[in-house]
């Protein structure tokens, strides 16, 4: 059985930021300065600007011109468009698969519930914020549209640097109970029901992000990356 390739330098560098920023240590408005990246990572400016410029497409970097990159910050309305946008793609897609779904899609839905619900009863938070959006991710997978998908994969990535900064203001318990409700939905074929669910869903989850403002600290960005997956082959250690 052949090993799976090692991620590229530039690949490595974009999970490690994206990691940083998903754990909120790397709050929104911080500055990514090139020179300190390269010698953290122990890579060159190049490779370094690769990242940053695959982080923005992702919409979690902000490159300036003469100004350099900077964690991305979202206004309210840009937060809101985003959750509008990832409902009514979800919106479309269970409109493309209810009336197809599998008894075996349903069970892979509800074991994604049962996951959500023992981390939130062992109190991981780490898991917990992970697991909410991939339901989600689940949800696009069963539309078999790669375009689609695409689509919301991106605007997911921006969903995540948003709730990153609120999560501590989640009432999970209930977003989980909604995931358990849209299942039943689905499994009974009810369309509407189940699409104004979802947009309901989303309403929630933007009301726990706009109109706060954060209060988190911005740190070096030595300490940011310490002890993170992405920086056991680098060949500088952050002391």
């Amino acid at each position: 059985m052949l090993n799976s390739p090692l991620p590229t330098p530039t690949q490595r560098i974009v999970d490690t930021v994206t990691e940083a920023v998903l754990a909120q240590r790397l709050v929104p408005g911080t500055k990514l300065n090139e020179s300190e990246l390269a010698e953290i990572f122990g890579v060159g400016r190049t490779v370094i600007r690769q990242a940053l410029i695959r982080l923005s497409q992702d919409k979690l970097v902000t490159i300036e011109h003469n100004r350099g990159a900077h964690i991305t910050e979202l206004s309210d309305l840009e937060i809101r468009e985003t959750f509008e946008a990832l409902a009514m793609l979800e919106c479309a897609a269970l409109e493309k698969f209810i009336k197809t779904i599998t008894a075996f899609d349903i069970a892979r839905l509800r074991q994604h519930i049962a996951d959500q619900k023992i981390a939130h009863k062992h109190h991981d938070a780490d898991l917990e914020f992970r697991l909410g959006p991939d339901f989600h991710i689940l949800i696009m997978r069963l539309a078999h549209n790669r375009v689609l998908e695409d689509i919301h994969g991106k605007l997911t990535a921006q969903e995540r640097l948003i709730t990153s900064q609120y999560y501590g203001e989640f009432n999970h318990q209930h977003l989980c109970e909604d995931h358990s409700q849209l299942i039943d939905l689905i499994e009974s074929g009810d369309l509407e029901r189940a699409q104004a669910l979802l947009v309901g869903h989303y309403r929630t989850l933007e009301s726990y992000c706009i109109g706060r403002t954060l209060h988190k600290r911005m740190i070096p960005l030595n300490e940011a990356f310490r002890n993170l997956t992405g920086l056991s082959n680098t060949t500088n250690k952050i002391e």
